[in-house]
């Protein structure tokens, strides 16, 4: 079946524990899946498998950073950002995939979500440094809009 068939395309990317913690209500759950991808970032990246990281990245933006479900898009946040962490020398080339889906998140209607789009966004940044550049524009223009929300 398709639904089964997509969930182990996706099981054959994280682990399903990963997964699974990745949209947990608690946060340090929420971490602890963050680190651990992250770990598999690295793996991807040593093994100069270009196709799993697009892909995993796919996965953090459509399943979780773009979920009606805000816990899931909180751990789709967390997980972009660690994900920047592991990319070394692949960032700049997966910054476009990854940059906005955040800044999207800068709108949400949830203030812990805008929270946590802003803390990814600061990590992405420190860890891009000079590929970040070409987002400033677009950056600066949603933290003025968040420092004018009430």
């Amino acid at each position: 079946t398709v639904p089964s068939q997509a969930m182990a395309e996706t099981s054959t990317l994280l682990p399903l524990n990963v997964l699974r913690n990745l949209s947990d209500k608690v946060y340090e759950k929420r971490k602890a899946a963050a680190l651990e991808l992250e770990q598999v970032v690295k793996q991807f990246v040593q093994a100069e498998d270009v196709r799993r990281l697009e892909a995993l990245i796919r996965l953090l933006v459509e399943k979780y950073a773009s979920s009606p479900h805000s816990n899931y898009r909180k751990g789709g946040l967390i997980g972009l950002a660690a994900a920047v962490v592991g990319l070394s020398v692949y960032t700049d080339v997966l910054l476009p995939e990854i940059v906005p889906p955040v800044l999207k998140c800068f709108d949400d209607q949830e203030s812990g979500v805008r929270y946590y789009a802003c803390e990814a966004m600061y990590n992405i940044a420190k860890i891009a440094r000079e590929g970040f550049i070409s987002f400033f524009n677009e950056v600066f223009d949603a933290l003025c809009m968040l420092s004018a929300d009430t």
